[in-house]
């Protein structure tokens, strides 16, 4: 058989292998009450570990970190959109994970099929998607989300935007909170961010 079939053929099975992990991940994380990480962070709590969802720079985080960031553009009187951000040195490939809010305080936007509202990030200027599967729903107050390069694109290092979320103005303080957290690169191994780095984010009327 000629080599570049081969060859062509192995990264054709390493894809498979890669895309089947990946939604193994989603699955799981769409599990409720199993083991998870859980990051949390209030203004009581203070420090560099404090980002709050109503700031627009997002305190600078530090490399490999997850975290939360308003969005001014897309946000307006009645919506605070909200981007989900990823800081890694490492290439990524795809991501799940769940945010935890207070439905009391907080309600996520919907489409009138009862779907989350939600925005992808902008393409390159090539043209070029971010995310080839980008999946977001809400179960009780549990928002779920995956994304993945999908084939052909590659990972991404640096600062990554995984998504924009858009919320009803709070009526009360509430937090966001990162739960069942996964990363994993072109071949599907864990990127390694510390469970501390998992910055959610505190809703404040007002701001």
């Amino acid at each position: 058989m000629d080599n570049k079939k081969i060859y062509k053929g192995i990264q054709d099975r390493v894809w498979i292998v890669v895309h089947i992990f990946f939604i193994s991940v989603i699955l799981i994380s769409c599990g409720s009450g199993g083991a998870g990480t859980q990051s949390t962070t209030s203004p009581a709590q203070g420090g560099a570990a404090l980002f709050s969802a109503e700031l627009q720079d997002c305190s600078s985080p530090p490399p490999n970190s997850v975290y939360v960031c308003k969005n001014i553009i897309r946000s307006n009187d009645d919506v605070l959109a909200i981007d989900v951000m990823i800081s890694s040195d490492k290439p990524v490939f795809g991501a799940a994970f769940d945010l935890l809010i207070n439905g009391a305080s907080v309600g996520v936007v919907l489409k009138d099929d009862h779907s989350v509202d939600f925005l992808q990030p902008d393409p390159s200027p090539e043209g070029i998607e971010m995310w080839k599967q980008l999946f977001v729903a809400l179960d009780g107050e549990t928002l779920i989300v995956g994304a993945s390069r999908g084939k052909g694109l590659g990972p991404l290092t640096g600062k990554i935007h995984v998504l924009t979320l858009k919320f009803k103005k709070p009526a009360g303080e509430s937090p966001l909170n990162f739960a069942h957290n996964s990363i994993i690169d072109e071949k599907g191994h864990p990127v390694d961010i510390p469970d501390e780095r998992w910055y959610g984010g505190y809703f404040t009327p007002g701001l």
